[in-house]
């Protein structure tokens, strides 16, 4: 499966990417047909779901457990699964979920 992540944190980027082991994973934020893009609400407009859900991809979309309102953004432009960040680190059984 291809992952498109979509983060500037460097350590949790490190831990999200190894419990994506076995899957073939690339960074950045330009979408070139992965099948999964797991984004960072609090660095990325919430507003790039809705073109990769249009693409075909099925999204995961994370930020802090509080902040709600992005929370309720990334559910109305059609996120598949939005979780706090400290879930986001399972990667592997959240691609199990979708």
């Amino acid at each position: 499966m291809k992952v498109l992540i979509m983060e500037n944190n460097l350590i949790l980027l490190s831990r999200i990417k190894s419990s994506l082991v076995g899957h073939e994973i690339r960074l950045g934020k330009d979408y070139q047909g992965e099948d999964v893009v797991f984004i960072n609400l609090e660095q990325f407009p919430p507003e790039f779901i809705r073109s990769f859900k249009e693409a075909g991809a099925k999204v995961v979309a994370y930020c802090g457990h509080k902040n709600s309102e992005l929370i309720q953004r990334a559910q109305e432009l059609g996120a598949d699964l939005v979780v706090p960040n400290s879930r986001v680190i399972q990667g592997g059984s959240l691609l199990n979920l979708l």
